[in-house]
C-alpha cells in the first residue's frame, strides 16, 4: 500500500461511500416505472398497422434495454472495484488479530 495516497481507513471509507451509492442507483426502478405506466396509459386503436401501439412497443423495449445497460455497466464497475480494492482492504483485515468476545 505504499504507493496509494490513501490510508487503509480512507480506501474503506471510499469504498463502502461508492458502494451505497451503486446500490441507489440499482435500486432505483422508479423512472423505468412510471415511463411504463405512462405508455400503457396512452390509448392505442384497435386495427391493423397499430402504429401507435407499435410505437409504445418500441419505447417499453428501449426503456428496459437502458435499464439493463446500466445493470450490466453497474456489474462491471463493482468487478472493477472489487479486484481493485480486495487485496488492500481484505488482505488487511485478515491478518489483523480477532477481538474476542465475551
Amino acid at each position: 500500500m505504499a504507493d496509494s495516497i490513501f490510508t487503509l481507513q480512507e480506501l474503506k471509507e471510499n469504498y463502502h461511500t461508492v458502494q451505497r451509492l451503486l446500490e441507489q442507483l440499482q435500486a432505483d426502478h422508479e423512472y423505468m416505472q412510471k415511463a411504463l405506466d405512462y405508455l400503457e396509459r396512452m390509448p392505442g386503436a384497435p386495427v391493423p398497422g397499430d402504429i401507435a401501439g407499435q410505437a409504445k412497443a418500441t419505447a417499453a423495449m428501449e426503456i428496459v434495454r437502458s435499464r439493463e445497460n446500466t445493470n450490466q455497466k453497474l456489474i462491471g464497475v463493482y468487478e472493477k472495484m472489487y479486484d481493485d480494492l480486495r487485496a488492500v482492504i481484505f488482505q488487511q483485515d485478515i491478518s489483523a488479530p480477532a477481538e474476542e468476545t465475551e
